[in-house]
């Protein structure tokens, strides 16, 4: 099953490469005093803490993890099946009324969530439960083992970004970069553009592809008061971002390192560690998404770091790592800089169904990741809707296919088979 149709399909039209990726997850609570696991070697990942062999809790856990993919696809089809129920339900709520235990949330579905949106703790719980629980189930996340091979672009994101810019000026397209817009006006004449060297440009519409906060505070005191119902709904967390070489900020039990490691404690915000010498160029495209928001970082001194850090890999002595909101500076620090990403929260989600309010009013039309999950598929949808909505043409997005969550029986068959196969091919990857 395609997840990303749309990516995929504008990849397959500007010849991008893919290959496989390492999407494997560790947790370590309370500096590995607490409970570690991980996902990468099959069970002795699991159970890199030997004593969770016979600890009842961590069975419990587990046994809840099964139950959660029930769960979670009975509610789900019971919302899809009837529209008319109200869906401000948060994932806090939804996993008090099943009753999880204390250990599946902290050392579970914190982790996982908090892992993929970079979220502290205490925001996960707030989160929307019809939009996250959607999400998990569409990306194959209710289960620990046997999920699909994930790809990802083989030269990272810079690489398409390149394509999609030779792509535009082939069409006659002018590119302007490093040209800071102050603020947008609008008028009976159209929108102007004030840009940070005084310039003032008109034209007959325009774009915003920003953060919900950014477009708000271009429009200033102009903007009206739907677009500031809407886009004032759409939070952000930011995240301290560490390139580094200190394993402190692994999980302490070796057996657990995984390509995402989520490191937090009871009482702490979540930090986050990837291990480069497993994912390599794959993370640059993940740290590379999002441009930083504060700081002097450039693309230029990125680049020369991840040559660096390509042609050293293999030393395996010290890793190469990114940490976002570690507790501590990290030792032997390469670059620090800071970024954003969306909070998929109940106010949001209900947000982007109230678009309309505001898209294509005044000649402004607002596209971003935000208007989804916030991730490169809902930036892609947001904007090709925008574009075609500022040219009055109908758009074609393209849906996911009914979504098949195999049964746990299935699950174990597909594992047995693919390691058993594995043993017998030497090129390429079993898919």
């Amino acid at each position: 099953m395609v997840t990303y149709p749309n990516m995929m399909e504008l990849f397959e039209s500007l010849g991008i490469d893919m290959e496989p990726s390492d999407m494997s997850l560790s947790v370590s609570l309370n500096e590995g005093k607490g409970c570690e696991w991980g996902s990468r070697n099959g069970l002795s990942s699991l159970f890199a803490q030997k004593p969770n062999l016979f600890n009842p809790y961590f069975w419990q856990m587990l046994r809840e993890i099964l139950k959660f993919k029930n769960d979670v696809i009975s509610y789900l089809e019971l919302l899809e099946n009837n529209p008319d129920i109200y869906r401000n339900e948060t994932l806090g709520q939804f996993i008090k009324s099943k009753g999880y235990s204390e250990l599946f949330q902290k050392a579970y579905l914190v982790p996982v969530c908090g892992s993929i949106w970079s979220c502290p703790t205490e925001r996960v719980m707030e989160f929307s439960a019809f939009s996250i629980l959607s999400f998990c189930r569409n990306h194959h996340l209710l289960q620990l083992f046997g999920r699909p091979q994930w790809m990802t672009v083989r030269w990272r994101s810079q690489h398409y970004v390149n394509k999609v810019r030779e792509e535009l000026k082939s069409r006659g397209c002018q590119i302007r970069t490093g040209c800071e817009v102050h603020s947008i006006l609008s008028d009976a004449e159209g929108c102007t553009v004030l840009c940070g060297n005084d310039s003032q440009e008109l034209y007959q519409g325009c774009i915003m592809a920003v953060h919900a906060p950014d477009a708000l505070r271009l429009l200033g005191n102009q903007a009206t008061y739907d677009e500031s119902a809407v886009l004032g709904a759409f939070q952000y967390v930011y995240s301290d971002i560490y390139l580094h070489r200190d394993k402190n900020l692994m999980p302490k039990n070796p057996a657990a390192w995984s390509a995402w490691n989520f490191l937090g404690s009871t009482d702490k915000n979540v930090s986050l560690t990837y291990w480069l010498n497993v994912l390599q160029y794959k993370i640059m495209r993940t740290v590379l998404e999002l441009p930083p928001t504060t700081g002097d970082v450039k693309i230029w001194e990125w680049e020369c770091l991840l040559k660096l850090v390509s042609k050293n890999l293999g030393e395996t002595s010290l890793p190469f790592l990114v940490t976002l909101n570690p507790d501590y500076t990290p030792q032997h620090t390469l670059l620090k800089w800071r970024t954003g990403h969306p909070v998929p929260s109940v106010a949001a989600t209900k947000a982007s169904l109230e678009l309309d309010r505001i898209q294509g009013k005044r000649g402004i039309w607002f596209c971003g990741a935000y208007l989804g999950y916030g991730f490169h598929e809902d930036g892609l949808k947001a904007g090709m809707i925008a574009a075609n909505g500022l040219l009055g043409k109908s758009c074609n997005i393209l849906s996911n296919p009914k979504h098949m969550v195999p049964s746990l029986m299935e699950t174990g068959a597909r594992l047995f088979v693919t390691r058993f196969l594995s043993y017998f091919i030497s090129t390429g990857c079993v898919m």
